[in-house]
């Protein structure tokens, strides 16, 4: 569906790789002029080439570390210096790490909620006034699904993007006013290269192991078999097997399309509505 996103410019986080890159090809596919910004100079103008190179987007590279406030506002004026405007900011970048919650130091939790929660809150403060003067934008704030399901061996990052619930709600009334939407996406579980990396890892602590297969009639959504068996006698409650779905990276090309997209069998109203705030 034509999403109207042609000439808009997007500024997508943690845009090199993953769910961020992803997005970003998406935006650009449908004429966007977007901007990706990271740590990785090199990855970044990588992915920037085979954007270019497969949707002719027009693709701005802004290297970063959003753990710096000066580097926050460096990255969102270059943008506004080299499009004019800012119209969308997808706020993706930064990953939280987990591990046993009494032997987490202090500085690991300190340095991943500044990446992650501080440096959401950095990029939405230094775009708001951009967004205000020209009479609008949109905001979308990728959140895991940890903020909702809570785990005892990931409470650094269920705090954070439960946190990040509570940011983008406050945020979209602050915005509202000025004609800006906020909006947080969490598109669950998805099949990244460290998502891949931190389920081989859980198996392979637990003494299992790991295998997926393509769901036929779902299109590139994938079922991933994780059989953790704890060792134990037969029967001990600690022994399971774990079922999940895996949303592939095809999901998340479509622009923001956890937010877009109406439910299968949509009215062609619900899909009018979406279409309204992108």
């Amino acid at each position: 569906m034509n999403l109207e996103l042609s000439g808009k410019t997007a500024l997508v986080t943690g845009g090199s790789q993953g769910i961020g890159r992803a997005i970003a090809f998406g935006l650009g596919g449908e004429g966007a002029k977007v901007a990706i910004c990271a740590r990785d100079k090199a990855r970044l103008e990588e992915t920037a080439k085979e954007i270019q190179t497969k949707t002719s987007a027009e693709v701005l590279v802004v290297p970063g570390d959003l753990s710096r406030l000066d580097e926050v506002n460096r990255v969102a004026t270059a943008v506004r210096d080299r499009f004019g405007r800012l119209d969308i900011l997808v706020n993706n970048a930064g990953a939280i790490r987990g591990g046993d919650f009494l032997k987490i130091p202090d500085e690991q939790w300190a340095g991943d909620w500044s990446l992650k929660i501080l440096g959401y809150v950095r990029m939405a403060r230094a775009v708001f006034p951009i967004m205000q003067a020209q009479g609008g934008g949109r905001i979308v704030n990728v959140v895991g699904a940890a903020a909702r399901n809570p785990t005892p061996g990931y409470l650094p990052g269920g705090i954070a993007n439960s946190g990040l619930i509570n940011f983008s709600k406050g945020l979209a009334d602050l915005g509202a006013p000025s004609n800006i939407l906020v909006t947080a996406v969490s598109p669950a579980a998805t099949a990244t290269a460290r998502w891949e990396g931190l389920i081989a890892q859980q198996a392979a602590a637990a003494g299992g192991h790991r295998r997926s297969r393509v769901l036929p009639g779902i299109g590139a959504r994938r079922v991933h078999y994780r059989r953790l068996h704890h060792r134990g006698r037969r029967g001990d409650p600690r022994s399971l097997s774990v079922i999940s779905l895996i949303f592939d990276l095809l999901d998340m090309r479509h622009p923001l399309s956890y937010i877009l997209a109406p439910p299968p069998g949509g009215s062609p109203e619900v899909a009018s509505y979406f279409r309204r705030f992108c």
